[in-house]
């Protein structure tokens, strides 16, 4: 059975990668695979320099081509199985088909295409319809069609009307690329930089930049009281510029290696949050990330984060002084950092494992 996947991009977009595509990546060459991208690779590649840059990134590496793509695709299916009744097929959709817009001739495919579909299958990882990031009508043909709804979270099962929630599966964002990790050894390393230098990471688009510059002007407070170098390391496709008078900033290029690297020559993860509608709805990566490899984490105490501390390996934190002690608190107690590092790895391989997660996956979209 053909298996069609539509999603944003499969490399760049977080949701897409670690929601589906680390686990079919390898079977990617599958014949009966067919991953339907609406974002070229372009698309984030490009450095916007200028708003007229930013437009014409959007138009012909997004929009253009990633609305065309689609139609073609939908038109293709229906053509296939107009000529071919006994044509089956599968279709999953990571978070929406047609973001923003599905149009008059979208709607018309689209209805056509679910509605002769054998199984369907749809993800999402936010509050997409808070952003209204998906139509109205896309919302509602796929609560109708679709045979299991993957959700990120709690939160977002509240989301969905009363009448689909017995379709719904919770299943948690995680990266299968610490599966394999060795922390005795890792915190031997971490604890030769202890004594004189406090490493800080976030990590996360340029879109929630925001956040992390939020909480800045408490972490510099926390650097003038802690007795050592303190370094928080930026790992984003943006940059911050902001002045601070001993915390240092270290902004890095996103790249997922690179990113996994600098996770493990770290002493602490960073989510800070804003509490909202969408935030709310928020999966906690950056934090499960970070507790993968076996970081003690600092976290707003907003939507899914309660859940990534609840063996008491990190600390939510809401107001100043919380941001302030609690940095002072891991970056003073060696032991006390090493007792919530190792819970932190007990926690990610309890409930974020992505072994379970993976077999789910591939029940979905390889059988």
């Amino acid at each position: 059975m053909k298996t069609y996947i539509f999603v944003r991009n499969k490399i760049y977009r977080p949701s897409t990668y670690y929601r589906l595509y680390q686990y079919i990546a390898k079977n990617n060459t599958n014949s009966n695979f067919k991953v339907v991208e609406f974002e070229n690779n372009r698309y984030y590649k490009i450095k916007e320099k200028t708003i007229f840059l930013r437009i014409f990134n959007v138009v012909f590496n997004s929009l253009l081509p990633g609305y065309t793509k689609r139609l073609l695709i939908l038109l293709q299916i229906t053509l296939i199985k107009f000529f071919c009744d006994k044509y089956q097929y599968k279709i999953y959709v990571q978070r929406e088909c047609f973001p923003k817009f599905i149009g008059p001739i979208g709607s018309i495919l689209l209805n056509r295409v679910l509605s002769k579909a054998n199984e369907i299958y749809w993800d999402f990882d936010d509050n997409i319809f808070e952003s209204k990031e998906i139509s109205t009508y896309e919302k509602m043909l796929l609560l109708k069609y679709t045979n299991k709804i993957t959700v990120g979270n709690q939160y977002l099962v509240g989301k969905i009307n009363e009448l689909y929630k017995n379709k719904i599966v919770v299943l948690n964002t995680t990266d299968i690329t610490m599966s394999n990790l060795n922390l005795k050894e890792i915190n031997q390393n971490r604890s030769r930089t202890y004594e004189s230098e406090i490493n800080l990471i976030w990590v996360g688009t340029k879109g929630n930049l925001r956040f992390i510059e939020q909480v800045i002007p408490f972490i510099d407070e926390a650097a003038e009281i802690i007795d050592k170098k303190v370094v928080l390391k930026i790992v984003s496709d943006g940059i911050i510029n902001k002045s601070t008078k001993k915390l240092v900033i270290k902004n890095i290029r996103w790249e997922r290696s690179l990113a996994y690297k600098e996770m493990l020559a770290s002493h602490i993860g960073l989510m800070p949050l804003e509490d909202n509608e969408f935030t709310r709805g928020k999966c906690a990566f950056k934090a499960v990330q970070a507790i993968g490899c076996g970081l003690p984490v600092i976290l707003s105490n907003v939507g899914m984060n309660y859940t990534v501390v609840e063996k008491g390996n990190g600390i939510l934190a809401n107001s100043k002084i919380e941001w302030i002690e609690g940095l002072n608190i891991l970056s003073n107690n060696f032991e006390l950092w090493k007792e919530k590092s190792i819970l932190s790895r007990q926690l990610w391989e309890e409930k974020f494992n992505p072994n379970e997660i993976k077999s789910i996956i591939l029940e979905m979209v390889d059988n």
